[in-house]
């Protein structure tokens, strides 16, 4: 499962994802086409079970942050969010590209806002803990900067302060 998830990432995250064919995921993962069929009925299955498996990832990831002091825990949370644009490339592009065709892909939708809300609640939580005034606002306005911020970095690659910005950010909430 993991060569088909590499290489659905790799050539939806390069060439998008209706561009790509299933016989080209197979080629690349060196399997047979038939084999992707086994696991899946479609290349829109492959792509949800995709997304659902990085989510989860990504939720594991989260889990391990977080301890009691709020400033550290968010600290932990800028630095992983900074290091997951700087290692997860092709998936933000995958990302964002999905993003961009939202009614074409209503699963893709549904668990943007699910796990929204759910990021959101811990920010809100950590800012709460940290006595700020409009906690849920502020997670919310750190919320979408990140978007903004894996907007930036899709865009101008390596000329993006990235290291500057999360500097930035760690000593306005952390220190």
């Amino acid at each position: 499962m993991k060569k088909i998830f590499d290489a659905s990432l790799e050539l939806f995250g390069t060439k998008g994802f209706e561009a790509t064919s299933i016989a080209q995921i197979a080629k690349l993962a060196g399997i047979s086409k038939g084999l992707i069929y086994n696991y899946f009925d479609s290349k829109e299955d492959l792509l949800k079970a995709m997304i659902d498996n990085l989510f989860s990832i990504g939720d594991e990831m989260m889990a391990g942050l977080f301890v009691d002091d709020p400033k550290i825990a968010l600290e932990n949370l800028i630095k992983a969010v900074f290091q997951w644009f700087r290692t997860n490339d092709r998936l933000n592009r995958l990302m964002i590209s999905l993003a961009t065709q939202i009614d074409r892909f209503q699963f893709v939708h549904d668990l943007a806002i699910n796990k929204t809300n759910v990021y959101l609640k811990m920010l809100e939580e950590l800012f709460n803990k940290m006595n700020y005034p409009e906690a849920k606002m502020e997670a919310r306005m750190l919320g979408t900067f990140l978007d903004g911020v894996s907007m930036h970095i899709m865009v101008m690659k390596d000329d993006y302060p990235m290291q500057e910005v999360e500097e930035m950010l760690i000593n306005k909430y952390c220190k």
